[in-house]
């Protein structure tokens, strides 16, 4: 009994400071994991995405009927609605084109927005610029004069049409 009341007794501002550190590092660690875990399987999703796409467009050619029809609706003057950015197409003011596909991230950025093209010129496109669903945030814009200056309009980058680097951000 003699012992238990020997010791001394802890500073109770000491003893509050110590618990909210505790609980502190504790939530740091938990909301970290979270977010670790939530941006491992996003970009999972992203990456099986990004291979699908970039199957499909190796598919697709500037000759193929359906992107053909496209390109004839947006040179078409019967067709006045239809800007410089159509549904998989994107036709420079000089003539060049983009085949593409988008995939609209969260407006956080996380997941990053993605966009793949393949350029009339055989380039390889990646961007992860926010061109928002069915490219509305662009198709209004009058169109860039080509593909140069619409990559440093948005932030569009080349690549091998194949590898992961596409799926860096651009911004």
């Amino acid at each position: 009994m003699a012992d238990a009341l020997d010791k001394p007794t802890q500073n109770p501002a000491l003893l509050t400071l110590k618990y909210t550190l505790i609980t502190v590092l504790i939530f740091g660690f938990l909301v970290f994991t979270a977010w670790r875990v939530a941006t491992w399987a996003t970009s999972r999703e992203r990456t099986k995405w990004k291979t699908e796409a970039l199957h499909r467009l190796a598919q697709q050619s500037f000759t193929n009927e359906f992107i053909l029809h496209e390109l004839e609706q947006m040179k078409s003057p019967a067709s006045p609605d239809l800007t410089w950015a159509n549904e998989h197409v994107l036709l420079m003011a000089n003539g060049e084109q983009i085949v593409y596909e988008y995939r609209h991230g969260r407006n956080i950025y996380f997941p990053p927005h993605l966009f793949l093209g393949r350029a009339s010129n055989g380039q390889w496109l990646y961007s992860s610029y926010h061109f928002c669903n069915s490219m509305a945030m662009v198709q209004f814009d009058n169109p860039p004069a080509s593909i140069a200056d619409f990559a440093k309009k948005h932030s569009v980058r080349t690549f091998d049409g194949k590898s992961d680097a596409c799926l860096k951000p651009t911004q």
